[in-house]
């Protein structure tokens, strides 16, 4: 199946980006306007987009602030993609005050793959906003 990749530095530590993927209020700083985590293996990753959408996964691996992979789907079958249907695999890599994102989203049905390009495109730019006025 296809999938999604991106990559983009932000001027943070990697402990703070980590953070932005893992708590409530990391996540709804530039994810949505709702969250729900329990950031360890097994554990409920949730969050609810402005316009009501909500995504719906699990975390698989908790590497603190190094790497996560969690289940992604979308709550109502949204785009063909229910919760825990693809993956998510985010590698942090902080050098010099930096840290360099990498995203992996796999598993996207072919119909939808544009779509979840765009949506990481916009809400990746979001993340960076976030970092620049922190």
């Amino acid at each position: 199946m296809p999938l999604v990749e991106r990559a983009l530095t932000l001027k943070a530590t990697a402990e703070e980006v980590f953070d932005l993927f893992t708590t409530v209020d990391g996540l709804t700083s530039w994810m949505g306007v709702s969250a729900q985590v329990s950031a360890e293996p097994g554990g409920v990753l949730r969050w609810t987009h402005e316009n009501g959408a909500t995504m719906s996964g699990r975390f698989l691996e908790v590497d603190r602030p190094n790497r996560l992979v969690f289940t992604y789907g979308w709550e109502g079958d949204l785009m063909g993609v229910p919760p825990g249907s693809t993956t998510v695999e985010i590698e942090f890599a902080e050098a010099g005050g930096h840290t360099t994102v990498t995203l992996v989203h796999r598993g996207i049905p072919t119909a939808v793959v544009e779509e979840h390009r765009l949506g990481w495109d916009h809400f990746l730019a979001q993340l960076h906003k976030t970092t620049v006025s922190s």
